[in-house]
């Protein structure tokens, strides 16, 4: 579907109306698999944050499943969809301290970048992108 989102005097807006985010981080990790999901562990992720009132996710660190965005859009979960470019250093101070800070990292950032946004655009759970969260 199709969707308006914007920030408006410091309220955010989802087709011209407040949108109160009550959120989660997600990380794709089951506790028996490991970072191998089954659809039905999404599936039950997304039916227990329904449960108690989650109406937006943080996809942690990355891009997750597509089969993540398919549930997400179907039931109703906002996204705040991730890049993977997750390099966060030690020492705050020093501009070099990660891969963002070299400029012969940064083609490789924008083509994970890219590659998240082109994949994903399509989404209409998605109302924000996280790009350059730890990087």
């Amino acid at each position: 579907g199709f969707r308006s989102v914007e920030l408006l005097k410091s309220q955010l807006l989802l087709n011209g109306k407040p949108l109160v985010i009550r959120g989660v981080n997600r990380h794709e990790h089951d506790a028996r698999s490991g970072h191998i999901l089954r659809r039905e562990h999404m599936l039950q992720d997304v039916r227990r944050m329904k449960e108690f009132n989650v109406n937006a996710v943080r996809n942690s660190h990355y891009p997750q499943h597509p089969d993540w965005y398919d549930l997400c859009d179907e039931y109703g979960l906002y996204l705040v969809d991730e890049a993977n470019i997750e390099s966060h250093g030690h020492f705050i101070r020093n501009p070099f301290a990660t891969l963002a800070g070299h400029p012969s990292w940064r083609e490789a950032h924008l083509h994970r970048t890219r590659n998240m946004l082109e994949r994903n655009k399509n989404h209409a759970s998605i109302i924000a992108w996280s790009l350059g969260n730890e990087a």
